[in-house]
């Protein structure tokens, strides 16, 4: 089949909208779940593996010569040509304990460079789309590019998991940030964390240990809004599936800002200082 972008996306949305209603109907009813690798934090749901099914099956009827990289399937790495990244629930969690703050990510990159990302907030029926080169978007209507905002301004977004184990592992103090931000909220969805900097909700998202999945949508979605992601170290993040170290932030600046106060890492950024 020839690959047709607006067809791509158009099809995407429409395949993220149809599982989402899946996950609203089952989050009005209690919700069974697992454990992986006998760890009681990272849970596991009927749903996951169905929802990856059913949008893996219908990119495969559509695309059968592209790759997928997905959460709930074994991933070889391959990032050459085109290659789905889905995260079929971003904040099981959520979706098993409160039936909110939780959605599906999709996204679409070729030779690892990125195509487009969906982010379905399926609960506030609420869509984020970022099309690269083209704009983001949340239900149909362009989101507006970021402005600066210092960091005393500054909302931030971390883990209890990520606050520990920068501290124990690297002896990073994340929280002494307290006193140089206004404020610190956690709503447990990597992938809605990171929209909620794009329509400027949050300012700053610090995670430890993210997957390609968890940001691989919203990351596009981010980046034409002018916001910027990356690691802890200036190096390329991982897309294969890798655990990965991510900051993402409301702009280049602030997120050098950030790395030079709480990371200690040499700024690569010649712009203009926050």
């Amino acid at each position: 089949m020839v690959f047709h972008l607006s067809e791509a996306v158009n099809m995407a949305k429409s395949m993220v909208i149809r599982a989402g209603g899946l996950l609203k109907h089952a989050a009005s009813r209690e919700i069974a779940c697992n454990y992986k690798n006998h760890d009681h934090r990272d849970l596991l749901t009927e749903f996951d593996e169905r929802v990856q099914s059913l949008v893996i099956a219908e990119l495969k009827k559509n695309y059968p010569d592209h790759k997928f990289i997905s959460e709930e399937k074994h991933n070889n790495g391959d990032l050459t040509g085109y290659v789905w990244i889905l995260d079929p629930i971003d904040g099981t969690t959520n979706f098993v304990c409160f039936k909110k703050n939780f959605s599906i990510s999709l996204a679409l990159y070729k030779d690892g460079k990125p195509v487009f990302g969906i982010v379905y907030d399926a609960v506030n029926d609420d869509l984020y789309q970022g099309i690269s080169g083209e704009g983001a978007y949340l239900n149909n209507k362009r989101i507006n590019n970021l402005t600066r905002i210092p960091l005393k301004n500054c909302i931030i977004n971390i883990s209890l998991n990520s606050i520990e184990e920068l501290y124990n592992k690297y002896r990073i103090k994340i929280f002494n940030l307290a006193k140089d931000v206004r404020g610190h909220r956690y709503f447990g969805a990597a992938s809605l964390e990171l929209c909620k900097i794009a329509t400027g909700e949050l300012n700053i998202y610090i995670s430890t240990n993210l997957k390609s999945w968890d940001f691989a949508a919203a990351g596009i979605i981010l980046n034409e809004v002018g916001g910027y992601y990356g690691g802890i170290d200036h190096m390329k993040l991982d897309l294969t599936g890798k655990p990965t170290a991510l900051v993402a932030c409301s702009s280049k600046e602030l997120y050098h800002v950030v790395l030079e106060k709480v990371f200690q890492q040499p700024s690569l950024y010649k712009g203009t200082r926050e």
